[in-house]
């Protein structure tokens, strides 16, 4: 493939990023109220939503790879 990536192909790499980004944005709002409360409960559920931004970011990691790979042979 030629080093000029068609513009769209190139959007949803910035794309992406910026969602990666607003993941990992994510867990450290939530790690950083994890360490704001003493409630074991609250804890819990805030860990889960942190597990499930890790979750995200790494299924977004995923098709980014697909994507990448797709467009660089």
């Amino acid at each position: 493939m030629s080093d000029i990536m068609p513009e769209k192909v190139e959007a949803m790499f910035l794309i992406f990023k910026k969602a990666v980004d607003a993941e990992r944005g994510a867990q450290k709002m939530y790690l950083d109220a994890v360490e704001q409360t003493d409630d074991p409960f609250l804890k819990e559920i805030l860990n889960g939503f942190y597990k499930d931004e890790v979750r995200h970011e790494n299924e977004l990691m995923e098709q980014y790879k697909l994507l990448r790979d797709k467009h660089s042979e």
